[in-house]
């Protein structure tokens, strides 16, 4: 019954939201373009297993440089400020510029959290009853400069910086015995490279195309990082555009960590964009793969809507990845168009695993 009164008030919330998207698309007040710049601020209120109910505000700053066509993509910033149940407080804003005829493209993630998360172990052989509450402070800047060298093809620089710091760990648990790298808090900061090719026809709801991103970082105390430890990962997409717009999306994901890594930078399944249905963290290890599916479709007016699956795995080597360990989640969502030109969505999602259902409402599609 709970469930059920959770699922009619986020949609009746869900449809208020758009009406409001859509008045304010000729509100001043909340959208104003100066040449070519379009800003939309929308409240938010939204459920999240890791936050539960979280309250504030949610917005996109939309622009491109003088004389170049719509045809190009958007820079833009996508920014949240929220409070949630659990005493949480949440600032973030990840940006994505292209400049001179995307020839260049810079983005990252400037972000604060003060939260407080379950910790549920690291590996696959942790009892399904055990868990643990600690409290973090968690600010993140990340920034990835790259240049086209080749037609869709991009390489450059990246930087990877977080500050966590841990406090009010269970007194009965096992991050306060200090044997788990990383239960003492810290700073990791990480150099590297990055190769990216990206030729979707668009960046926030892509119908056709590819995106395949890699990056490897290199964390040590010659880059400022508490830990000692490489970082390799594979990010890839590709959709398939159906008749009366309906598409299908697949997402192929892979991290390898090499080192004394710290437990919160381990490969994990779960969260609102990899394997929707399980906590974020629920299973965490130094490497990991994620294989996930989704169907998109439109409904009427500005609705849509999605179901999905995943499947992943974790590992503490690559030799010991074994299928009697993966795990699978499946689920289904409606997305509300809040942005027509760029086709941005607000979407409810909601997960299953084995045991349990999950909720997510968030801007933008998974992948």
């Amino acid at each position: 019954m709970f469930f059920m009164r959770v699922k009619i008030y986020f949609i009746l919330f869900f449809i208020v939201l758009l009406f409001t998207a859509k008045a304010n698309t000729n509100d001043t007040i909340h959208i104003k373009k100066v040449q070519n710049v379009k800003l939309l601020v929308i409240p938010v209120l939204y459920y999240a297993p890791e936050t539960r109910f979280g309250a504030g505000a949610a917005g996109v700053l939309r622009f491109k440089q003088k004389h170049e066509p719509d045809s190009l993509r958007h820079s833009n910033v996508l920014f949240a400020l929220s409070a949630t149940q659990l005493r949480q407080l949440v600032l973030g804003a990840p940006f994505q510029f292209w400049f001179n005829k995307e020839k260049y493209n810079i983005y990252g993630e400037p972000t604060y959290q003060n939260v407080n998360y379950l910790f549920f172990g690291v590996g696959n052989k942790i009892p399904p009853y055990f868990r643990e509450r600690y409290f973090a402070t968690f600010g993140r800047f990340r920034i990835t400069a790259l240049k086209r060298v080749y037609p869709h093809f991009y390489a450059g620089f990246k930087y990877a910086f977080d500050y966590t710091g841990i406090t009010q760990l269970s007194d009965t648990g096992k991050l306060i015995k200090g044997n788990i790298s990383g239960s003492n808090g810290g700073i990791t900061s990480g150099v590297g490279g990055t190769i990216k090719y990206d030729n979707r026809d668009n960046q926030f709801y892509a119908t056709k195309g590819y995106y395949v991103e890699f990056f490897a970082l290199t964390n040590s105390a010659v880059t400022g990082s508490n830990y000692r430890f490489d970082k390799y990962s594979l990010d890839m997409s590709t959709y398939v555009a159906l008749p009366r717009s309906q598409v299908l999306a697949f997402n192929a994901y892979g991290t390898i960590n090499t080192g004394n890594v710290p437990f919160y930078q381990m490969a994990v399944l779960g969260g609102d964009s990899k394997m929707r249905g399980l906590y974020q963290g629920r299973y965490r290890d130094k490497d990991g793969w994620i294989l996930q599916a989704e169907y998109r479709a439109h409904l009427f007016w500005r609705l849509g809507f999605a179901t999905f699956a995943g499947l992943g795995e974790i590992a503490p080597d690559l030799n010991q990845f074994n299928l009697k360990y993966g795990h699978f989640t499946y689920g289904a969502g409606i997305r509300g168009l809040i942005d027509e030109k760029q086709h941005l969505n607000v979407r409810f999602d909601v997960g299953v695993n084995s045991t349990h259902l999950n909720y997510y409402f968030t801007i933008g599609e998974a992948f």
